[in-house]
Protein backbone atom coordinates (compact mmCIF):
# COMPACT_ATOMS: atom_id res chain seq x y z
CA UNK A 1 0.00 0.00 0.00
CA UNK A 2 1.34 3.53 -0.78
CA UNK A 3 1.06 5.98 2.32
CA UNK A 4 -0.60 9.00 2.73
CA UNK A 5 0.42 11.61 4.60
CA UNK A 6 -3.23 11.71 6.20
CA UNK A 7 -6.62 10.48 6.26
CA UNK A 8 -9.78 12.34 7.04
CA UNK A 9 -12.39 10.33 8.40
CA UNK A 10 -15.96 11.79 8.00
CA UNK A 11 -16.78 14.74 5.46
CA UNK A 12 -18.96 17.41 7.92
CA UNK A 13 -17.62 21.29 7.20
CA UNK A 14 -14.36 20.53 9.67
CA UNK A 15 -13.18 18.49 7.49
CA UNK A 16 -14.32 19.60 4.25
CA UNK A 17 -12.19 22.78 5.10
CA UNK A 18 -9.52 20.38 5.67
CA UNK A 19 -9.49 19.35 2.16
CA UNK A 20 -10.04 22.40 0.96
CA UNK A 21 -6.74 23.89 3.15
CA UNK A 22 -4.11 21.13 2.40
CA UNK A 23 -5.04 20.83 -1.81
CA UNK A 24 -1.86 23.64 -2.60
CA UNK A 25 0.38 22.11 0.45
CA UNK A 26 1.64 19.19 -1.33
CA UNK A 27 0.29 16.46 1.57
CA UNK A 28 -1.31 13.32 0.26
CA UNK A 29 -4.58 12.87 1.75
CA UNK A 30 -7.75 11.23 1.44
CA UNK A 31 -10.93 11.78 3.05
CA UNK A 32 -13.94 9.10 3.74
CA UNK A 33 -17.67 9.37 4.12
CA UNK A 34 -20.08 7.20 4.09
CA UNK A 35 -22.93 9.55 2.97
CA UNK A 36 -23.02 9.10 -1.10
CA UNK A 37 -22.72 13.33 -0.87
CA UNK A 38 -22.10 16.17 1.27
CA UNK A 39 -25.27 17.45 3.25
CA UNK A 40 -25.48 19.47 6.52
CA UNK A 41 -28.46 18.87 8.99
CA UNK A 42 -30.50 18.52 5.80
CA UNK A 43 -34.03 17.51 8.20
CA UNK A 44 -33.59 21.04 9.36
CA UNK A 45 -33.13 23.23 6.02
CA UNK A 46 -35.91 25.45 6.76
CA UNK A 47 -36.29 28.50 4.20
CA UNK A 48 -35.74 30.97 6.65
CA UNK A 49 -32.97 29.58 8.46
CA UNK A 50 -29.86 31.57 8.64
CA UNK A 51 -26.34 31.15 8.99
CA UNK A 52 -25.47 32.47 12.68
CA UNK A 53 -22.36 33.54 11.59
CA UNK A 54 -20.50 35.49 8.47
CA UNK A 55 -20.28 33.64 5.94
CA UNK A 56 -16.49 34.64 5.55
CA UNK A 57 -15.49 32.25 8.32
CA UNK A 58 -16.02 29.44 5.36
CA UNK A 59 -13.74 26.56 4.34
CA UNK A 60 -10.51 28.61 3.87
CA UNK A 61 -10.90 32.76 3.75
CA UNK A 62 -9.48 33.44 7.23
CA UNK A 63 -6.50 31.47 6.70
CA UNK A 64 -6.30 31.54 3.23
CA UNK A 65 -8.07 34.84 1.10
CA UNK A 66 -6.95 33.96 -2.21
CA UNK A 67 -7.96 30.28 -2.11
CA UNK A 68 -10.23 29.05 -5.38
CA UNK A 69 -12.41 27.55 -2.57
CA UNK A 70 -13.93 30.76 -1.05
CA UNK A 71 -17.05 31.71 -0.17
CA UNK A 72 -16.77 34.88 -2.29
CA UNK A 73 -15.39 32.82 -5.26
CA UNK A 74 -18.40 30.69 -5.17
CA UNK A 75 -20.25 33.65 -5.34
CA UNK A 76 -18.49 34.64 -8.49
CA UNK A 77 -18.61 31.61 -10.56
CA UNK A 78 -22.31 31.17 -9.56
CA UNK A 79 -22.83 34.91 -10.87
CA UNK A 80 -24.50 36.57 -7.48
CA UNK A 81 -21.21 38.33 -6.64
CA UNK A 82 -22.51 41.71 -7.26
CA UNK A 83 -26.37 40.78 -6.32
CA UNK A 84 -24.87 39.02 -2.58
CA UNK A 85 -23.43 42.66 -1.98
CA UNK A 86 -26.93 44.77 -2.83
CA UNK A 87 -28.73 42.71 -0.99
CA UNK A 88 -26.92 44.35 2.20
CA UNK A 89 -26.72 41.93 5.26
CA UNK A 90 -23.59 40.33 6.60
CA UNK A 91 -25.11 36.83 6.56
CA UNK A 92 -26.32 34.14 4.13
CA UNK A 93 -29.54 30.98 4.64
CA UNK A 94 -28.11 27.89 5.43
CA UNK A 95 -29.40 26.71 2.50
CA UNK A 96 -27.02 29.12 0.51
CA UNK A 97 -23.90 27.74 2.46
CA UNK A 98 -24.83 24.22 2.31
CA UNK A 99 -24.78 25.02 -1.65
CA UNK A 100 -21.08 26.24 -1.11
CA UNK A 101 -20.02 23.22 0.61
CA UNK A 102 -21.45 21.20 -1.59
CA UNK A 103 -19.57 23.07 -4.55
CA UNK A 104 -16.36 22.79 -2.60
CA UNK A 105 -17.14 19.14 -2.34
CA UNK A 106 -17.22 18.77 -6.15
CA UNK A 107 -14.27 20.84 -6.72
CA UNK A 108 -11.84 18.34 -4.52
CA UNK A 109 -10.89 14.70 -5.87
CA UNK A 110 -9.59 13.51 -2.28
CA UNK A 111 -13.23 12.87 -1.04
CA UNK A 112 -14.54 9.42 -1.34
CA UNK A 113 -18.45 9.61 -0.50
CA UNK A 114 -20.62 6.59 -0.08
CA UNK A 115 -16.88 4.87 1.59
CA UNK A 116 -17.74 4.46 5.14
CA UNK A 117 -14.26 3.51 7.53
CA UNK A 118 -14.93 0.78 9.94
CA UNK A 119 -11.96 0.44 11.66
CA UNK A 120 -8.26 2.30 12.57
CA UNK A 121 -5.64 0.54 14.01
CA UNK A 122 -1.87 1.33 14.75
CA UNK A 123 0.40 -0.22 12.16
CA UNK A 124 3.71 0.11 10.43
CA UNK A 125 5.07 3.73 10.87
CA UNK A 126 1.30 4.99 10.96
CA UNK A 127 -2.55 3.93 10.53
CA UNK A 128 -4.11 1.23 8.26
CA UNK A 129 -7.38 2.71 8.13
CA UNK A 130 -10.26 -0.17 6.63
CA UNK A 131 -13.31 1.33 4.83
CA UNK A 132 -16.24 -0.88 3.03
CA UNK A 133 -13.80 -0.80 -0.03
CA UNK A 134 -10.14 -1.32 0.82
CA UNK A 135 -7.79 -0.85 3.51
CA UNK A 136 -5.11 2.16 3.31
CA UNK A 137 -2.09 3.34 5.24
CA UNK A 138 -1.33 6.51 6.63
CA UNK A 139 0.65 8.17 8.59
CA UNK A 140 -2.22 10.53 10.54
CA UNK A 141 -5.47 10.39 10.57
CA UNK A 142 -8.07 13.25 11.40
CA UNK A 143 -11.26 12.44 13.02
CA UNK A 144 -14.00 14.36 11.84
CA UNK A 145 -17.37 12.49 12.24
CA UNK A 146 -19.33 15.22 13.22
CA UNK A 147 -22.61 14.65 16.00
CA UNK A 148 -25.70 13.50 16.78
CA UNK A 149 -28.63 14.40 17.59
CA UNK A 150 -28.41 14.19 22.00
CA UNK A 151 -31.97 12.65 23.11
CA UNK A 152 -32.95 12.91 26.78
CA UNK A 153 -33.20 9.38 28.64
CA UNK A 154 -36.85 9.60 29.01
CA UNK A 155 -37.75 9.71 25.32
CA UNK A 156 -34.88 7.56 23.83
CA UNK A 157 -37.60 4.14 24.16
CA UNK A 158 -40.04 5.82 22.81
CA UNK A 159 -38.44 7.42 20.03
CA UNK A 160 -40.36 7.04 16.62
CA UNK A 161 -43.15 8.48 14.06
CA UNK A 162 -44.46 10.99 16.68
CA UNK A 163 -41.81 11.45 19.01
CA UNK A 164 -38.35 12.36 17.38
CA UNK A 165 -35.15 14.74 17.05
CA UNK A 166 -35.66 17.91 15.12
CA UNK A 167 -32.82 16.76 13.10
CA UNK A 168 -35.24 14.79 11.74
CA UNK A 169 -38.19 17.81 10.91
CA UNK A 170 -39.16 18.08 7.78
CA UNK A 171 -38.63 14.29 7.64
CA UNK A 172 -42.00 13.63 9.14
CA UNK A 173 -45.45 13.87 7.82
CA UNK A 174 -47.27 16.77 7.86
CA UNK A 175 -49.14 18.15 10.75
CA UNK A 176 -52.76 17.71 10.96
CA UNK A 177 -54.88 20.91 12.37
CA UNK A 178 -56.13 19.46 15.61
CA UNK A 179 -52.62 18.26 16.36
CA UNK A 180 -51.04 19.45 19.93
CA UNK A 181 -47.09 19.62 19.40
CA UNK A 182 -44.67 19.98 21.81
CA UNK A 183 -41.39 21.39 21.37
CA UNK A 184 -38.36 21.03 24.04
CA UNK A 185 -35.67 23.01 23.82
CA UNK A 186 -35.61 26.65 23.83
CA UNK A 187 -32.38 27.28 21.92
CA UNK A 188 -31.95 28.12 18.12
CA UNK A 189 -33.30 24.99 16.64
CA UNK A 190 -36.38 24.76 18.74
CA UNK A 191 -37.00 28.52 17.52
CA UNK A 192 -36.65 27.80 14.01
CA UNK A 193 -39.38 25.13 14.30
CA UNK A 194 -41.75 27.06 15.98
CA UNK A 195 -41.53 29.84 13.62
CA UNK A 196 -41.77 27.26 10.80
CA UNK A 197 -45.45 26.10 12.61
CA UNK A 198 -46.07 28.99 13.20
CA UNK A 199 -45.93 30.78 9.44
CA UNK A 200 -46.68 27.65 7.54
CA UNK A 201 -48.80 25.16 7.66
CA UNK A 202 -48.48 23.96 11.21
CA UNK A 203 -50.67 22.40 14.29
CA UNK A 204 -53.53 23.54 15.49
CA UNK A 205 -51.61 23.99 18.81
CA UNK A 206 -48.21 24.30 20.25
CA UNK A 207 -46.53 24.36 23.46
CA UNK A 208 -42.93 25.22 23.78
CA UNK A 209 -41.06 23.69 26.93
CA UNK A 210 -37.23 25.05 28.06
CA UNK A 211 -34.83 24.47 30.65
CA UNK A 212 -33.73 28.34 30.42
CA UNK A 213 -35.79 31.04 32.22
CA UNK A 214 -36.23 32.18 28.79
CA UNK A 215 -35.60 32.79 25.33
CA UNK A 216 -32.22 34.19 25.34
CA UNK A 217 -30.32 35.73 22.30
CA UNK A 218 -27.36 34.77 21.13
CA UNK A 219 -24.62 37.12 22.73
CA UNK A 220 -23.50 38.84 19.37
CA UNK A 221 -22.17 42.32 19.60
CA UNK A 222 -18.39 42.83 18.26
CA UNK A 223 -16.60 42.79 21.24
CA UNK A 224 -18.08 39.63 22.93
CA UNK A 225 -17.22 37.87 18.88
CA UNK A 226 -13.67 38.49 20.25
CA UNK A 227 -13.93 35.49 22.09
CA UNK A 228 -13.88 33.68 18.47
CA UNK A 229 -10.41 34.84 17.74
CA UNK A 230 -6.83 32.94 17.42
CA UNK A 231 -5.55 35.29 20.12
CA UNK A 232 -8.22 34.18 22.08
CA UNK A 233 -8.27 30.60 21.60
CA UNK A 234 -4.07 30.36 22.33
CA UNK A 235 -4.79 32.43 25.50
CA UNK A 236 -7.81 30.06 26.76
CA UNK A 237 -5.42 26.61 25.67
CA UNK A 238 -3.52 27.88 28.62
CA UNK A 239 -5.75 27.50 31.35
CA UNK A 240 -6.55 25.36 34.00
CA UNK A 241 -8.91 22.58 32.79
CA UNK A 242 -11.78 23.96 35.88
CA UNK A 243 -11.05 27.15 34.71
CA UNK A 244 -11.93 26.51 31.08
CA UNK A 245 -14.63 24.80 31.86
CA UNK A 246 -16.36 27.34 33.75
CA UNK A 247 -15.55 29.77 31.10
CA UNK A 248 -17.44 27.83 28.37
CA UNK A 249 -20.70 27.50 30.43
CA UNK A 250 -20.27 31.32 31.24
CA UNK A 251 -19.43 32.15 27.31
CA UNK A 252 -22.34 29.57 26.53
CA UNK A 253 -25.06 32.34 25.04
CA UNK A 254 -21.99 33.33 22.32
CA UNK A 255 -22.87 30.12 20.24
CA UNK A 256 -25.66 28.92 21.75
CA UNK A 257 -28.84 31.11 21.97
CA UNK A 258 -31.05 32.29 19.63
CA UNK A 259 -30.42 34.48 16.54
CA UNK A 260 -31.56 38.30 18.11
CA UNK A 261 -33.77 38.38 14.44
CA UNK A 262 -35.72 35.55 14.82
CA UNK A 263 -36.65 36.47 18.57
CA UNK A 264 -38.37 39.13 17.42
CA UNK A 265 -39.90 37.37 14.55
CA UNK A 266 -41.59 34.89 16.88
CA UNK A 267 -42.39 37.51 19.58
CA UNK A 268 -44.04 39.67 16.80
CA UNK A 269 -46.07 36.90 15.20
CA UNK A 270 -47.14 35.94 18.85
CA UNK A 271 -48.10 39.49 19.18
CA UNK A 272 -50.56 39.32 16.29
CA UNK A 273 -51.81 36.60 17.17
CA UNK A 274 -52.51 38.09 20.93
CA UNK A 275 -54.59 41.02 18.62
CA UNK A 276 -57.26 38.48 16.88
CA UNK A 277 -57.49 36.84 20.36
CA UNK A 278 -56.01 33.70 19.41
CA UNK A 279 -52.86 33.16 21.17
CA UNK A 280 -53.94 31.58 24.57
CA UNK A 281 -55.88 28.74 22.09
CA UNK A 282 -52.42 27.98 19.99
CA UNK A 283 -49.40 28.48 21.76
CA UNK A 284 -48.34 28.31 25.27
CA UNK A 285 -44.38 28.48 26.35
CA UNK A 286 -42.87 26.89 29.59
CA UNK A 287 -40.12 28.43 30.77
CA UNK A 288 -37.74 26.66 33.03
CA UNK A 289 -39.09 23.74 33.36
CA UNK A 290 -37.19 20.13 32.07
CA UNK A 291 -39.02 16.94 30.96
CA UNK A 292 -39.06 14.09 32.69
CA UNK A 293 -41.45 11.15 31.50
CA UNK A 294 -42.89 10.16 28.85
CA UNK A 295 -45.76 7.51 28.56
CA UNK A 296 -48.58 6.71 25.95
CA UNK A 297 -52.11 6.02 27.48
CA UNK A 298 -55.48 6.70 24.78
CA UNK A 299 -53.28 7.79 21.91
CA UNK A 300 -51.94 10.60 22.95
CA UNK A 301 -48.02 11.09 25.12
CA UNK A 302 -48.27 12.28 28.38
CA UNK A 303 -45.55 13.98 29.48
CA UNK A 304 -43.60 14.87 32.52
CA UNK A 305 -42.42 18.08 33.53
CA UNK A 306 -41.02 19.59 36.50
CA UNK A 307 -40.20 23.25 36.99
CA UNK A 308 -36.67 24.37 37.83
CA UNK A 309 -37.89 27.17 40.34
CA UNK A 310 -40.55 25.75 42.45
CA UNK A 311 -39.56 21.85 42.06
CA UNK A 312 -43.57 21.52 41.25
CA UNK A 313 -44.60 18.43 39.13
CA UNK A 314 -47.19 18.84 36.36
CA UNK A 315 -48.37 16.41 33.53
CA UNK A 316 -49.40 17.54 29.61
CA UNK A 317 -50.86 15.83 26.98
CA UNK A 318 -49.41 16.30 23.31
CA UNK A 319 -49.94 14.25 20.00
CA UNK A 320 -46.14 14.59 18.98
CA UNK A 321 -43.09 15.59 20.70
CA UNK A 322 -40.16 17.55 18.82
CA UNK A 323 -37.17 17.21 20.50
CA UNK A 324 -34.96 20.65 19.99
CA UNK A 325 -32.35 18.85 22.82
CA UNK A 326 -28.93 19.70 20.98
CA UNK A 327 -26.48 17.47 19.76
CA UNK A 328 -23.09 15.87 20.72
CA UNK A 329 -19.89 14.17 19.19
CA UNK A 330 -20.47 11.14 17.44
CA UNK A 331 -18.79 7.99 19.37
CA UNK A 332 -17.28 5.03 17.11
CA UNK A 333 -16.45 2.09 18.92
CA UNK A 334 -13.17 2.00 16.57
CA UNK A 335 -12.41 5.45 17.06
CA UNK A 336 -13.02 5.25 21.12
CA UNK A 337 -10.35 2.02 20.99
CA UNK A 338 -7.63 4.10 19.69
CA UNK A 339 -8.86 6.50 22.49
CA UNK A 340 -7.89 4.67 25.52
CA UNK A 341 -4.48 5.40 25.35
CA UNK A 342 -4.99 8.73 25.43
CA UNK A 343 -3.72 10.77 28.26
CA UNK A 344 -6.30 12.25 30.53
CA UNK A 345 -7.28 15.67 32.19
CA UNK A 346 -10.20 15.85 34.09
CA UNK A 347 -11.49 12.70 32.44
CA UNK A 348 -11.08 14.25 29.12
CA UNK A 349 -8.55 13.21 26.10
CA UNK A 350 -5.85 15.96 26.63
CA UNK A 351 -5.10 17.65 23.06
CA UNK A 352 -2.13 19.79 22.08
CA UNK A 353 -3.00 22.70 20.47
CA UNK A 354 -2.88 21.17 17.20
CA UNK A 355 -5.96 19.27 18.22
CA UNK A 356 -3.66 15.90 18.11
CA UNK A 357 -4.33 13.65 20.76
CA UNK A 358 -1.49 13.61 23.65
CA UNK A 359 -1.13 8.87 24.28
CA UNK A 360 0.37 7.83 27.63
CA UNK A 361 2.18 5.36 25.29
CA UNK A 362 4.10 6.24 21.53
CA UNK A 363 2.19 5.75 18.61
CA UNK A 364 2.95 5.81 15.09
CA UNK A 365 1.86 8.81 13.89
CA UNK A 366 -0.29 11.80 15.20
CA UNK A 367 -4.25 11.64 15.56
CA UNK A 368 -6.02 14.71 15.32
CA UNK A 369 -9.81 15.39 17.03
CA UNK A 370 -12.31 17.54 15.00
CA UNK A 371 -15.21 18.91 17.18
CA UNK A 372 -14.53 16.87 20.11
CA UNK A 373 -12.87 19.66 22.44
CA UNK A 374 -15.33 22.00 23.52
CA UNK A 375 -13.61 21.85 26.99
CA UNK A 376 -10.00 21.16 26.04
CA UNK A 377 -10.11 24.50 23.38
CA UNK A 378 -12.95 26.16 24.21
CA UNK A 379 -16.57 26.80 22.59
CA UNK A 380 -14.37 27.97 19.26
CA UNK A 381 -13.70 24.29 18.65
CA UNK A 382 -17.42 23.15 17.72
CA UNK A 383 -18.15 26.91 15.70
CA UNK A 384 -17.68 27.27 11.92
CA UNK A 385 -15.93 30.53 13.56
CA UNK A 386 -12.27 29.31 13.91
CA UNK A 387 -12.85 25.96 11.58
CA UNK A 388 -10.19 27.40 8.65
CA UNK A 389 -7.63 28.70 11.98
CA UNK A 390 -8.08 25.08 13.44
CA UNK A 391 -7.45 23.43 10.16
CA UNK A 392 -4.42 25.70 9.29
CA UNK A 393 -2.78 24.37 12.64
CA UNK A 394 -3.22 21.12 11.65
CA UNK A 395 -1.94 21.32 8.18
CA UNK A 396 1.44 22.96 9.94
CA UNK A 397 1.38 20.21 12.30
CA UNK A 398 1.56 17.59 9.50
CA UNK A 399 4.08 19.88 7.72
CA UNK A 400 6.22 20.29 10.75
CA UNK A 401 6.56 23.97 9.07
CA UNK A 402 4.26 26.97 9.42
CA UNK A 403 2.90 26.37 5.63
CA UNK A 404 -0.12 28.92 7.03
CA UNK A 405 0.81 31.81 9.08
CA UNK A 406 0.36 31.53 13.23
CA UNK A 407 0.19 35.17 14.12
CA UNK A 408 -3.14 36.07 14.52
CA UNK A 409 -4.99 39.62 14.47
CA UNK A 410 -4.06 41.63 17.42
CA UNK A 411 -7.38 41.56 20.13
CA UNK A 412 -9.23 44.90 20.87
CA UNK A 413 -9.81 43.70 24.26
CA UNK A 414 -6.39 42.59 26.01
CA UNK A 415 -7.00 40.62 29.12
CA UNK A 416 -4.91 41.82 32.59
CA UNK A 417 -2.33 39.32 32.14
CA UNK A 418 -1.31 40.63 28.60
CA UNK A 419 -0.58 43.86 30.28
CA UNK A 420 3.20 44.73 31.16
CA UNK A 421 4.00 45.14 34.38
CA UNK A 422 6.05 46.82 36.30
CA UNK A 423 6.85 46.92 40.29
CA UNK A 424 3.50 44.66 40.70
CA UNK A 425 1.47 47.67 37.96
CA UNK A 426 -0.23 47.17 35.34
CA UNK A 427 1.27 49.46 32.39
CA UNK A 428 -1.82 50.42 30.46
CA UNK A 429 0.01 52.61 28.23
CA UNK A 430 2.66 50.16 27.27
CA UNK A 431 3.16 50.30 23.32
CA UNK A 432 1.26 47.37 21.81
CA UNK A 433 3.97 46.68 19.42
CA UNK A 434 6.38 45.57 22.77
CA UNK A 435 3.56 42.53 23.11
CA UNK A 436 2.61 42.51 19.64
CA UNK A 437 4.70 42.07 16.45
CA UNK A 438 3.30 43.56 13.25
CA UNK A 439 2.48 41.49 10.47
CA UNK A 440 2.38 43.13 6.60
Amino acid sequence: MDMLDVIGIGIGPFNLSLAALIQPTGLRALFFEKRIKFSWHPGLMLPQSQLQVSPLKDCVTLVNPTSPYSFLNYLAVHRRLYSFVNKGGNSTSRREFTHYYQWVAQCLDTLRFGEEVIDIRPCNKGYCVTTTARTYHARAVVVGVGVEPKVPACARQVVGETVYHVDDYLNRKPFSEDEHVLVVGGGQSGAEVVEHMLTESGPDKITWATSRANLFAMDDNAFVNEAYMPSYSQRFQTLPIQQRRAIVESEKLTSDGISASLCNRLYEALYERSVHGTLADCFRLLPSVTMDEITRRSGRWHIGLTSLVTSQRNGISADRIILATGFQPRHLPFVQKLLDGASREDGLPTLDPDYAVRFDASMPGPVYLQNQSRVQHGLQSVNLSLVAYRNSRIINSLLGRAFYPDVPDQQLLDSIEDQETEAGSVLCDAPQASRQPAVA
